[in-house]
């Protein structure tokens, strides 16, 4: 579904070029549920960001269902609606309610009729208990809820693959189990999904595979039960210890 060929990222900072991704090679199959670990600064997010093109690479190729999206030429936007996103920060319009923050997108690119939209977005809200919630504008609702719902506005879209760049990290751990809930129900589901977290219960629960990062590069690439069990990466088994 997703192949990545010799990705580099390089950052600039004070006039000298930073690499953030360091020649990175993986592919992502049809019903995957990969969780991506590794210590803050290892590249996590930047490579997560590249996968959808909101981060450009500085050379090496990304090709989803074999199209290029790192060919300048790409209708990126049309990538995007198969590629769906949910951010560490929510980032839900404060001014809209909640039914208005997932049909806007769908609505506006013609992939709904408002009717059709709002009767998806509800039968998607009331799955994860929040279907009283839907005329409620975003600052009443909390971290969990919020989060919940930018999950409910890139499924809507129907996307073949969802990336989720820590969607837990911002959360106090009683919001962390809502949200994990929902992402393990639509695991269930066979949604491919491609997961930057520290959330350990993710990853033994849902995860088909654990890619680990440091210094930009894929050290391990793993099932969870390897790695967790069996792990051969000195560098990978002393940051598990730590963390668990």
């Amino acid at each position: 579904m997703i192949s990545v060929k010799n990705l580099y990222k390089d950052f600039k900072h004070d006039g000298k070029a930073q690499r953030i991704l360091n020649d990175i090679n993986v592919e992502f199959k049809k019903g995957e549920r990969v969780a991506i670990i590794g210590p803050s600064g290892s590249g996590k997010s930047t490579f997560l960001r590249c996968l959808n093109r909101l981060e450009i690479p500085t050379s090496g190729e990304i090709l989803f269902e074999g199209k290029s999206i790192t060919d300048p030429k790409c209708n990126i936007d049309e990538i995007r609606q198969n590629i769906g996103m949910v951010f560490q920060h929510f980032n839900l319009f404060p001014h809209l309610t909640i039914l208005q923050n997932i049909t806007l997108a769908p609505v506006a690119l013609k992939l709904y009729t408002k009717k059709n939209a709002e009767e998806c977005a509800l039968a998607l809200l009331e799955k994860v208990g929040l279907k009283d919630k839907a005329h409620t504008y975003p600052v009443k609702l909390s971290g969990g809820q919020k989060q919940r719902v930018a999950i409910i506005r890139a499924l809507i879209m129907n996307p073949k693959v969802i990336l989720f760049d820590e969607p837990t990290s911002a959360l106090d751990p009683e919001m962390i189990k809502e949200v994990i809930k929902v992402m393990n129900d639509i695991a269930k589901q066979g949604m491919t999904m491609i997961v930057v977290t520290h959330e350990m219960s993710f990853v033994r629960e849902a995860a088909t595979r654990v890619l680990f990062m440091d210094n930009g590069r894929i050290l391990a690439d793993e099932t969870p039960e390897e790695l967790f069990n069996n792990c051969q990466n000195v560098r990978v088994s002393r940051f598990l210890q730590k963390i668990i």
